[in-house]
């Protein structure tokens, strides 16, 4: 497919290498673990998850109250946001005490210091 470019950009694309140059080199690894992240994201309940456990750490009795989620959906919300490397879990007796992991906070402290704007 052909396509015109504007001559500016076309200088921009010489200087590094061209347009199929440009195209190889994008990380389709680190793209599809991106997404994998954002769809985890998408959910408000998980969200609600993660700010609250930037406060503290918690126990699924606290976020089944705190999310008004079952405890089965509670579960499954915290194994996505598990499989995405966001939280953590360590048993403690009886009990699996969840936190964020160093990812997890880092996607937390992003989302706190860069506000999207909105549009009024």
């Amino acid at each position: 497919m052909k396509f015109e470019i504007p001559k500016e950009i076309e200088r921009e694309l010489q200087k590094k290498g061209g347009w199929s140059n440009i195209k190889k080199r994008l990380p389709a690894d680190e793209i599809k673990q991106v997404e994998k992240v954002m769809k985890v994201l998408s959910y408000e309940t998980r969200l609600r998850i993660l700010y609250a456990m930037a406060e503290q750490r918690m126990c699924v009795c606290m976020l089944t109250e705190l999310t008004k989620c079952s405890y089965s959906k509670c579960s499954y919300h915290l194994s996505k946001l598990k499989d995405a490397g966001l939280i953590k879990a360590t048993r403690k007796g009886n009990y699996l005490v969840y936190s964020l992991t160093p990812f997890g906070r880092s996607i937390v402290r992003h989302f706190k210091k860069y506000k999207p704007e909105v549009k009024k």
